[in-house]
Parts: structure tokens; sequence; C-alpha cells
């Protein structure tokens, strides 16, 4: 949905102030001075401060490229498909804008647990793209698969723990040619996991 000059004043202004303060210390007063608006246009779009900050992790989100999956393709070879959409996670994860994300939440998480589960439920499931492209291989029969939804939270989990945690915790950002071994060593785990049925 488009949003108007006000409301991205709004969430620029309001990205700042979560980035620096998290949910529980930032100030309307300060978003909406720093925006150059009223409190009254700040809540014409946000009903509170905790949908102003959902908002702000959706345009986020948004941002990262999560809304444009890698289509699975019968016609294109399987390994390389597979190794570009892991290579599509690694650079989400290692996105400033995912890391962004990942900061403020974990923030609120170590602050108010029923805040954070809030946020977390209005965002788009992690691991989405991935188990879609895994079904569409499974029925085109290059793997064998009981639990795709499984499948996919594992390879998920994988990428996560060498291209999101270790960064979140100070670590310096993946290389392309570590990336790249990275994803050729998930191909093969998959592989080999789910009987591929190719050369």
């Amino acid at each position: 949905m488009k949003i108007t000059a006000k409301q991205k004043d709004i969430l620029d202004a309001a990205e700042k102030e979560f980035l620096k303060h998290g949910l529980h210390n930032a100030v309307i007063d300060q978003i909406v001075e720093n925006a150059n608006v009223s409190k009254r246009t700040l809540y014409k779009y946000y009903r509170s401060k905790l949908d102003l900050f959902q908002a702000v992790l959706m345009q986020k989100y948004r941002a990262v490229g999560r809304a444009t999956p890698i289509k699975y393709n019968k016609d294109q070879d399987f390994k390389t498909q597979l190794k570009n959409l892991i290579l599509n996670e690694i650079n989400t994860y290692q996105s400033v804008a995912y890391r962004d994300v990942a900061q403020m939440i974990l923030r609120e998480l170590m602050l108010s647990q029923d805040k954070a589960e809030k946020v977390f439920a209005q965002l788009p499931p992690t691991g989405a793209s991935i188990a879609v492209w895994l079904d569409a291989a499974v029925r085109d029969g290059y793997i064998a698969c009981s639990d795709v939804q499984m499948a996919a939270e594992s390879l998920e989990a994988h990428i996560k723990a060498f291209a999101f945690y270790p960064q979140v915790f100070g670590l310096a950002a993946l290389s392309e040619a570590r990336s790249a071994q990275i994803a050729d060593h998930l191909v093969d785990v998959i592989c080999k996991t789910y009987d591929y049925a190719g050369a």
C-alpha cells in the first residue's frame, strides 16, 4: 500500500527514535518534532506507539526484498536454483535493513516478551519462500521430503547460523566467497538429506 509523504516523514523519524532508544523509551513528542507533524496527524495513521513500531518494522522488512521471493523453475538446473535461493537468503540476513529489524526486535524481546510476541505476529514468517520453493521441487520429483515445512525451517536455521546470528553479535559480514562456500555446502546437505534424484 502506498504511503503519503507525511507517513514517510513519520516512519523515518520513528525509525531513528526506535533504533536509538527502543520501543519502551522512544518518545512520541520527539518523533513528531523530527517529522514536523502534529500528534493528531501521527495518530491519524497509527493508533499507538506499538502500532507505529510495527509499521517501521514492516517498512524495513519490505526493504530487504522479502516480497519478491525466488521462484522455482522446472526448466532450470535444480542445484543452481537452490544455490541462488540460499544466496538470496544470505544476502537478506546480511543487509543493514534486516540487522536493524533484528536489533529492534531483540531489544524488545529482552524488555517485554509480550510486546515482542505481538510484533513477531505481524511479520511475514521466515522460511516461507523456501518452503514454497522446496514444495515445488518435491512435486517435480527432484527431492523426496515428507515434511516440507520442517525442511524449510531447518534450512533457514542453518542459513541464520552462518549469516545472521554471528553478525548480530558483532562479527564481520560474510565475504562473497564465504557466502558461496556456505551455499554450496547447504545445497549438498539438502541433496543428501532428501535423496536428490538428478545427476
